[in-house]
């Protein structure tokens, strides 16, 4: 874009700059919210107890990852957020282009790494803008040698009329402004935020009494040998579930309270190879539960005459607690 281009040239040229800036704005803004409100990774919750390493995708690994910390899926968030604003104003915009190239850059390789199938949409998003920042990177280079900067670069208005332009100039960033700041507002009311189950039951537990005989073959014993009720309700008010059987299949599901003490049971077929993320419910069963006077839940139902009892184990992860002060490392 240089000054001795023709007008229209030039003015094209930031027309067209202008156009991807919004379009970047409107593909970050659903990822950036999503993290804000804990909705795209989720929080790890009890249910997550009972996977193993091995039986993660790599995908999987990842999102576990981000959803053990709430305040780190936020903050990237905000700053994909932050970008956004950034962009809407051209004075900041190659400063949002420098910030999202970093960020998304990150992100590309995360999807890369990790085999995320947006691993294409982050790229093109980090090349977009790095686009944007193009116009100003002499400038930075200039600053970051230390040697003179100069002035800020003369845009020429894009709209040829002054009055409109008058009017233009504040109306857009306003608008901008409003387009990234709205879904803040509407994304809670659609999608809801993330709501804890007031009920005694969500824990991790072992299966300590079964009055089911064993089967023959290891491989053929369906007995539930592990059970974690997630303490997290879903947008439909049901939270997760997971059961490990004791010859080492998983099966996730999905509970609900239906009146006190009962509880209905969605569950899914046993996890095994790709799995798509809307699935069909196997079977719908019911549950009744309840805790006894040692502490042990009695649980009933589906053919299940169990008694379980909380594993510190299965749930380290969840009581681990944080230590500011220097400490034996406990990598385990």
């Amino acid at each position: 874009m240089h000054r001795d281009r023709p007008l229209w040239m030039r003015r094209l040229g930031w027309a067209l700059h202008g156009f991807l800036r919004f379009v970047l704005i409107v593909s970050l803004l659903p990822y950036a919210w999503a993290k804000v409100f804990l909705s795209q990774m989720g929080l790890v919750d009890y249910a997550d107890a009972l996977y193993t390493v091995g039986e993660k995708s790599p995908m999987g690994l990842l999102w576990t990852f981000m959803a053990y910390s709430p305040t780190v899926q936020v903050l990237a968030g905000l700053a994909e957020l932050a970008v956004a604003v950034l962009l809407v104003f051209r004075r900041t915009a190659w400063l949002g282009g420098l910030l999202g190239t970093v960020a998304l850059g990150v992100v590309f390789l995360l999807n890369l790494l990790y085999d995320v199938p947006v691993k294409q949409l982050a790229l093109a998003l980090t090349v977009g803008l790095l686009i944007v920042a193009l116009p100003e990177l002499p400038r930075v280079a200039r600053f970051v040698a230390g040697r003179p900067v100069g002035g800020l670069r003369q845009v020429p208005p894009l709209l040829p009329w002054p009055r409109v332009h008058a009017v233009a100039r504040w109306l857009v960033p306003a608008l901008g402004v409003l387009l990234v700041l709205a879904p803040g507002v509407g994304f809670p009311l659609v999608g809801g935020l993330p709501q804890q189950s007031s009920s005694e039951l969500p824990g991790v537990y072992r299966v300590v009494a079964d009055p089911a005989p064993p089967a023959p073959e290891l491989a053929a014993d369906r007995r539930w040998q592990e059970v974690a009720f997630g303490q997290w309700l879903g947008a439909t008010g049901a939270s997760r579930l997971t059961i490990r059987l004791a010859n080492g299949d998983l099966i996730e599901g999905r509970y609900r309270p239906v009146r006190d003490g009962v509880v209905a049971v969605d569950l899914y077929p046993v996890l095994a190879g790709d799995r798509p993320l809307i699935r069909e419910v196997e079977r719908t069963v019911e549950l009744t539960w309840n805790i006894r006077p040692d502490g042990t839940v009695a649980l009933r139902g589906a053919g299940q005459d169990l008694v379980l009892a909380s594993d510190p184990e299965l749930r380290y992860l969840f009581d681990r607690d944080f230590s500011w002060a220097p400490t034996v490392p406990i990598n385990r």
